[in-house]
């Protein structure tokens, strides 16, 4: 439990500043929002015009109504998946590597308990991590929406839908992180390995969304698991791609085990 403790002290600031980032986000959104809705259906054609790849890389589809508060925060989603998965592969690879890093093994090879154990503690405790940081994103996400939100139906239930979709994305590049965190000799290797991981999925999930017939590569890129304007409006949640990340989160996180117990640390 004191490992448990000590990895939530350890990253706690760096949730407030991961949170603050996050709040921020949602209200540079809603204000830019407040400002499309007074243009009315000029804004629309704007886009309509913007070409393909751009509105791709923007999350923006050219059939969307952004004059809908909903739709509008559907956008969101994509920012939202970059900062979270950068967050949660940084904070594995973070809680595994960091006691080399910092010349601190000491603190574990010293204590009565064996590596798994240390092992299940730093989990859980990014597991927790995690999840606040989800939490925050859900709850400033409602509080924001709702002062711009005149059409009569609340956003609450479609916003905590597609929160939920991206803990499941959080979690698999939680257990991403934790196995390169377990793999790599040094954190920037690891790192490294999670930053061309995010990059290389996104960049897919770009081409992806430029040329329809790559439909079939969507299973490699955790940025097309879902689709938040389904999400949102239709509940329609891939179980196969939730199976799919749980598999992955699980199968990473117990190759952390195996590779954390035959590790050599060095203090």
């Amino acid at each position: 439990m004191n490992i448990y403790l000590r990895e939530i002290k350890a990253n706690f600031k760096s949730l407030l500043v991961w949170s603050a980032t996050m709040v921020f986000l949602v209200l540079a959104g809603m204000m830019k929002y407040s400002a499309f809705q007074k243009t009315g259906e000029a804004v629309n054609a704007m886009f309509n015009q913007m070409p393909a790849g751009i509105l791709a890389v923007m999350g923006i589809s050219a059939d969307q109504d952004l004059t809908s508060v909903g739709v509008f925060y559907s956008i969101f989603f994509l920012y939202f998946l970059l900062l979270m998965t950068v967050h949660s592969s940084m904070l594995g690879v973070t809680v595994i590597a960091k006691e080399e890093r910092d010349k601190t093994a000491d603190f574990l090879l010293v204590k009565p308990i064996r590596r798994s154990c240390a092992i299940t503690a730093k989990i859980l405790a990014a597991i927790t991590l995690v999840i606040a940081y989800n939490l925050v994103t859900f709850i400033s996400s409602a509080m924001i929406v709702k002062p711009f939100n005149d059409t009569g139906t609340s956003l609450t239930g479609p916003i905590f839908y597609l929160t939920s979709c991206l803990l499941v994305i959080q979690i698999l590049f939680l257990g991403l992180g934790l196995l390169f965190g377990a793999l790599a000799r040094t954190s920037e290797k690891a790192s490294g390995m999670a930053t061309a991981v995010i990059l290389g999925t996104f960049i897919l999930k770009i081409l992806i969304d430029l040329k329809a017939d790559l439909d079939y590569l969507d299973f490699l890129t955790p940025f097309r698991y879902f689709k938040a304007i389904d999400v949102m409006y239709k509940q329609e949640i891939s179980i196969p791609y939730v199976i799919l990340s749980v598999v992955l989160a699980g199968t990473a996180m117990a190759g952390t085990y195996w590779l954390y117990q035959k590790r050599d640390l060095h203090s």
